[in-house]
């Protein structure tokens, strides 16, 4: 362990139990005060109960889980299983063609407009690729179904 760094307080999680348990052992150790926990960590009060109880009402989850954490002085690493990585090299590797780089790896966000312009040009290049028999059906069929959904009202 280097300089600096805190003690290990649990060695190995796998699971949601092991954390749930690791968890409990932390809030025992320091003998946490429920609701003046909560306080501290900006948590409704309460919560801390909900979490920790063998039959939980919540779970730790994104909204909490940073809170939480932050709160009891303790944070999580991930360490490779050299095992686990020896049974995944079993595995072909996977096909570059396939892959797309999202836009939110650039520093753009995917908002709602951005993916209705997505859909609409991938609607304008499918209907490219149609011939006129094929769009006259599939308008028929469109005004059929909201005909069906007009007397219904």
């Amino acid at each position: 362990m280097a300089e600096g760094e805190g003690r290990v307080i649990a060695d190995e999680i796998v699971e949601y139990s092991d954390f749930m348990q690791a968890l409990r052992a932390r809030v025992d150790e320091l003998q946490i005060q429920g609701d003046s926990f909560c306080e501290f960590a900006g948590l409704p009060r309460g919560y801390l109960s909900k979490l920790l109880t063998i039959r939980n009402v919540r779970r730790v989850g994104m909204q909490s889980m940073g809170v939480l954490l932050s709160a009891m002085g303790v944070k999580l690493q991930m360490v490779e299983n050299p095992a686990g990585t020896a049974r995944l090299r079993r595995l072909p590797p996977r096909n570059l063609s396939y892959v797309r780089g999202m836009p939110a790896d650039a520093g753009m966000m995917l908002t709602p407009r951005m993916l209705k312009r997505i859909r609409k040009l991938g609607g304008q290049a499918r209907m490219a690729k149609l011939t006129a028999k094929q769009r006259s059906a599939l308008g028929r069929k469109a005004a059929a179904a909201r005909w069906r959904g007009w007397r219904r009202a």
